[in-house]
């Protein structure tokens, strides 16, 4: 049976996943029998730790009571009840470590009896010290020798055989930690090989096929980007197959329709650039009077059908730039360029406009100089500032400014329009795309200058954006990249301004 391309890829997920969980509890099963061994050794270790305790406490408290009574030094005192509670914390602290280990919970139980008697002992003999204070206490200390021993020595008989016992086990715990350890290296480097034999295999039985088709689809992306013909269908009826019959649909598709938009852009360029320039022409002609006089009516007829056959071929022009600019078919002739002389032609180009509007154009002193195709990037500035001025109330002015920032020049428009909606800051450089609303449809344009703005804007390396918000104008800005230091002109308003 052969398997899918979903059967594959599950198989080879699956076997290594399911030998990884597999080995994943056996492991977890090792490190709890390690973590196990390792606190039974703390455990004892800590067990032997309060035996010694005790049994320090305990001779520390004979040693404090018998200075005391040399002394007198009430400091004596506090450190032999001090040393008391240690050994009664000490006791309980024994008995608490002991309490799931039957043997060593009786060897603590014994050590308590002891302790505590040896403890009886010694405050009998602080309260007969302490009551006659005045003197040195004088009983035989043989006697009380006698006394503390024949109380103490049991515990440390007790203590001696727990000591014997936990010595037992903290010697067994590491050599038992250190076969684990090595049981557990061989495991994990035999289960590491496994994992990766089964791997190498699964991949390798299953990869064979697959890498060879995916490699014929990876040649046919390469053929398909550089316009070469693809190599023949796969055959079979698997998941790769069919994304090569898709794929080949594809391309015949994508070539279907660059045919078809190239035969449109040709159609454009000759039959109807050229007869609409030469109806343009003749409404010239008739509104200039070259072939008689035209009534009021008819004078309004020829330049309202002079207006929109300037439409149609700027319309035109665009679809040519932004086809040329997407197919990379347009070459940028880039120079130093003063940022004043492209203003200049810019500012030119749109006064009349302007002036008809009552608008001011008012231009930084700023000159710094780019490196551009100046031809380009007054088409960029003649687009901008047409929108402005279209959109700008009458008497309001236009701003142009040109700031340096890190190695580029950013070039800003700044009008008073209604602004431009959030949700549409993006969509506007896109082709065919206008913002939605009465004072935005007025200008009649195509949807295509921002979004030929962009392309050109980005084939000079630089970006282009928009500041807006509702009812408070708009900035346009985009950014080339700066040449050489800044330069400034004195009297830069007088010659570059232009009033309505």
């Amino acid at each position: 049976m052969r398997l899918n391309l979903k059967q594959k890829g599950l198989l080879m997920v699956s076997a290594p996943l399911l030998f990884e969980a597999l080995f994943i509890l056996i492991l977890f099963a090792f490190l709890e029998i390690a973590e196990n061994k390792a606190n039974k050794e703390t455990q004892s270790r800590l067990v032997l730790q309060e035996v010694n305790n005790i049994s320090k406490n305990i001779f520390d408290s004979a040693s404090h009571l018998v200075t005391w009574n040399f002394t007198h030094k009430r400091a004596e005192l506090q450190k032999f009840d001090n040393t008391m509670l240690g050994i009664a914390d000490s006791i309980d602290n024994l008995k608490e470590l002991s309490a799931d280990n039957e043997v060593r919970r009786e060897h603590a139980r014994k050590l308590e009896i002891y302790g505590k008697a040896t403890m009886r002992n010694l405050v009998s003999h602080r309260e007969k010290m302490v009551g006659d204070s005045d003197r040195v206490y004088s009983p035989n200390f043989q006697e009380f020798r006698r006394d503390f021993n024949a109380e103490f020595d049991p515990f440390l008989k007790e203590a001696q055989m727990l000591v014997n016992e936990e010595e037992r086990v903290q010697k067994s715990v590491p050599q038992a930690i250190e076969a684990r350890k090595t049981a557990l290296r061989i495991f994990l480097l035999t289960g590491f090989a496994i994992n990766i034999a089964i791997g190498i295999f699964l991949s390798i039985y299953f990869s064979r096929e697959i890498s060879a088709r995916l490699a014929v689809l990876t040649e046919n992306s390469q053929r398909m980007a550089i316009g070469k013909p693809l190599l023949e269908r796969i055959g079979g009826g698997d998941e790769v197959s069919n994304l090569d019959k898709v794929f080949h649909n594809m391309a015949d598709a994508l070539r279907a329709a660059e045919q078809t938009k190239r035969e449109f852009v040709q159609m454009i360029s000759h039959d109807l650039r050229t007869p609409l320039t030469a109806i343009l022409g003749t409404f010239e002609l008739l509104a200039s009077g070259a072939y008689g006089k035209l009534t009021e009516r008819g004078s309004t007829r020829v330049k309202d059908a002079e207006r929109e056959s300037e439409r149609l071929i700027s319309l035109i022009n665009e679809l040519l730039d932004i086809d040329k600019l997407e197919s990379g078919n347009m070459q940028l002739i880039l120079d130093e360029c003063e940022i004043q002389n492209i203003f200049r032609r810019a500012t030119e180009a749109v006064t009349v406009i302007a002036e008809n509007r009552k608008i001011k154009l008012e231009i930084t002193e700023a000159n710094p100089a780019v490196s551009a195709d100046e031809d380009r990037v007054v088409q960029i500035m003649i687009n901008l500032l047409g929108n402005a001025v279209k959109y700008s109330p009458e008497g309001e002015t236009i701003k142009i400014d040109a700031v340096e920032d890190n190695g580029f020049v950013r070039v800003d428009v700044i009008d008073h329009g209604p602004g431009i909606p959030k949700k549409d800051k993006r969509l506007i450089f896109e082709r065919f795309k206008q913002i939605e609303g009465e004072e935005y449809k007025r200008s009649g344009s195509s949807g295509l200058g921002l979004a030929i703005c962009k392309a050109l804007v980005e084939s000079h390396g630089g970006t282009i954006g928009v500041d807006s918000e509702v009812g408070q104008g708009s900035r346009f800005w985009f950014t080339l990249k700066k040449v050489g230091p800044a330069r400034t002109e004195s009297n830069m308003n007088a010659g570059h301004s232009a009033t309505g």
